[in-house]
């Protein structure tokens, strides 16, 4: 059965209603054309009820295998290191051959009658999945460059600092390293709680309320620890900052920087919920969007103060516009961003979150209740997301991801001192596959 045709099942199970995806036949219409599809998918294909009922009568008996096969993942092992890099799933791969078969066809042509409007049209899907505005988005090629543009962009002085954890991601320190050389500003640390086994959402809050000096011109977070797993309360954090602003000058104003890119494609957040002051991700990994692509998006009350570092290549598209690298690029990976943001659309994003929450709580459970485990991810939702670390008495971090790499287990180690093993399931995966992996720790005993 084709994608399109076997995915009404899927979706419809699924309960959404919605239109299916654009076509990715449509790469070869006139901009004018695409855009139209993009406002109005739905007016051109049956609703997946309709074509659920035609073809069987009924949804789909397991919803979560059947979009597991949209992966084209290795059957033969249970993959549990999908924080790294995704594999691309069925719409974001189609997409993705289509548009390079547009470019060797004719790549002048082909990148000149559409560049602008694919790109318009990825900002307006990431703006639709995040619920802000097109303009607010910047399209990058990872965590890191997004992350990267933002801090050696902000407007800081000589006489203020850079506030950040001591957690946060190796990235994120040496742009704060960066930038302090070249702008004279200094560049601060700190511990944002004392023990994993005990943190709490009131501890990361507080500590980090209380570094907060005169001259803190920018905080930096990252949303999800891909160190241990833990959560951090972003929207807690903006809220206690937003307070001390009130009482500063536009100059003198805290400016809230978040990685989130372990949390984009896993928590059920809009950038309003978040309400921090620029948020950065990379959208290979839990978004399932083509590797080698990001997003930056810019809070509309901060814009003004952070200016491009490279040129763009972009006609238009406001702060976003400005913010998105020029540069000859794999077009193709960054158009064919629009299908992933879909995917989860059509999916549903908070069926999404439950569905992730509900694997790694499985995890983190029965992990807890292992003599030789010791679990470094907080048991509490509001304190972790998707990704689960811990230690197994008598084996190295790395021998642990080879032990169960011989049973054909794809795991991870945190590329940190100390390092843990890691596991983070997936909307691809089962309860069953978590069960095998729990039932080979348990041997390893």
């Amino acid at each position: 059965m084709s994608w399109k045709r076997r995915n009404f099942l899927i979706f419809a199970s699924l309960g959404t209603t919605a239109g299916i995806f654009a076509s990715t036949s449509s790469c070869s219409n006139q901009s004018s054309a695409i855009n139209q599809e993009v406002e109005d998918s739905s007016s051109n294909f049956a609703s997946p009820v309709e074509e659920t009922n035609s073809l069987t009568g009924k949804p789909s008996s397991d919803e979560w295998q059947d979009i597991r096969n949209d992966f084209n993942l290795d059957p033969n092992y249970i993959h549990l290191a999908g924080l790294l890099l995704t594999s691309h799933p069925a719409p974001v791969h189609q997409a993705i051959e289509e548009y390079q078969r547009e470019l060797n066809s004719n790549p002048a042509f082909y990148v000149q009658d559409n560049n602008y409007q694919l790109q318009a049209q990825v900002r307006q899907a990431a703006a639709n999945y995040l619920k802000t505005q097109p303009n607010e988005i910047a399209l990058t090629d990872s965590t890191t460059m997004g992350t990267a543009l933002i801090i050696n962009g902000i407007k800081i002085r000589q006489d203020q600092e850079m506030l950040t954890s001591e957690f946060d991601y190796y990235s994120t320190h040496q742009s704060l390293r960066y930038k302090a050389e070249r702008s004279g500003a200094s560049y601060r640390e700190i511990s944002s709680y004392q023990n994993i086994q005990t943190v709490s959402e009131e501890e990361i809050v507080n500590t980090l309320i209380k570094s907060v000096r005169p001259e803190t011109r920018l905080v930096t977070a990252t949303w999800v620890h891909s160190s241990t797993g833990l959560k951090v309360p972003i929207r807690l954090i903006a809220d206690q900052l937003e307070e001390i602003n009130a009482n500063r000058d536009q100059s003198d104003r805290i400016l809230f920087l978040v990685d989130g890119v372990h949390g984009l494609g896993v928590e059920d957040a809009s950038m309003a919920d978040l309400n921090c002051d620029f948020f950065t991700a990379g959208t290979h990994k839990w978004l399932f969007a083509p590797r080698g692509t990001g997003i930056i998006w810019g809070n509309p009350r901060s814009l003004s103060e952070v200016s491009p570092t490279i040129p763009t290549f972009t006609q238009d598209g406001g702060w976003g516009g400005q913010m998105t690298p020029g540069g000859f690029k794999p077009f193709e990976h960054l158009w064919a961003m629009t299908e992933a943001f879909n995917f989860h659309q059509q999916i549903g994003k908070s069926r999404i979150t439950e569905r992730i929450h509900s694997l790694s709580q499985h995890l983190k459970e029965e992990l807890a209740q292992m003599s030789h485990v010791t679990l470094y991810t907080p048991i509490s939702d509001n304190l972790s997301a998707g990704i689960v670390c811990f230690d197994l008495d008598g084996f190295s971090p790395r021998q642990v991801v080879q032990q169960l790499r011989k049973n054909n287990i794809v795991a991870s180690t945190t590329p940190y001192n100390p390092s843990h093993a890691r596991l983070t399931p997936g909307i691809y995966n089962t309860h069953s596959e978590v069960e095998t992996t729990l039932k080979i720790i348990h041997e390893l005993a």
